[in-house]
């Protein structure tokens, strides 16, 4: 089923720029009634120097500005995360590929590709679920290049794991034990877009995915429940 699009804030809650304009509403309230209390009981034979009170006056009219300009800019990104909002709800319902070590179980199936800078000794796969438990141990493709993994949601015990997001460990090794460089893609299904922290992100079940990690987008597929 699909998500529901989450946005930021509600029309009840105070911007920023708001907050600061009442403060500093009732900060100039405060200094003007000192001020009059002060001219009301100054001493005739030596005034105050209006220098004084006229600098305070107009380095309150420059907050104000600045709030305005503040307001104005708090205005212009709401416009543009509606816009994004908009765009982005396109996403929902595709196959995305994006790189990342977590992925997401999605009705009982994971995918994900793992690149091999250089041949491998050994390779060994691990899959770990929310807690850091190890789910699934399994050995990995040797050669150089890019492997698709594909997993059946069935722990070592042939279990059938639940629906959510599972962490990738893969572990190559060249001849001489050391550790080969990886790079991980995750495959997953699209179900809703979250803008709650300010940063766009898509859904894929449990699994969080930034739009700047996002490698590729296609057309939702069924996907079969197989190992590699």
């Amino acid at each position: 089923m699909v998500d529901a699009i989450s946005t930021i804030g509600t029309a009840a809650e105070l911007s920023k720029a708001q907050k600061d304009k009442t403060t500093l509403a009732g900060d100039l309230d405060a200094f003007l009634l000192l001020l009059t209390t002060q001219l009301k009981n100054q001493d005739p034979l030596s005034p105050l120097e209006p220098t004084e009170f006229t600098g305070q006056l107009v380095a309150f009219a420059g907050v104000e500005q600045q709030i305005a300009t503040n307001k104005s800019l708090e205005n212009l990104l709401t416009v543009q995360n509606a816009s994004l909002a908009s765009s982005v709800v396109g996403f929902i319902g595709t196959q995305v590929n994006a790189t990342g070590s977590e992925v997401p179980l999605q009705d009982g199936s994971a995918e994900f590709s793992y690149t091999l800078a250089q041949n491998a000794k050994n390779n060994d796969i691990t899959i770990l679920d929310s807690k850091g438990a190890v789910i699934l141990n399994s050995h990995g493709k040797l050669q150089a290049g890019t492997h698709d993994f594909k997993w059946d949601g069935k722990d070592n015990y042939g279990n059938t794991m639940a629906d959510g997001a599972y962490t990738i460990n893969l572990t190559p090794m060249d001849f001489d034990e050391q550790v080969i460089g990886t790079e991980i893609a995750i495959k997953a299904h699209v179900t809703g877009v979250n803008m709650a922290s300010g940063t766009t992100m898509l859904e894929a079940g449990d699994v969080s995915i930034p739009l700047d990690k996002i490698l590729a987008i296609k057309e939702a597929k069924s996907t079969s429940s197989a190992t590699e």
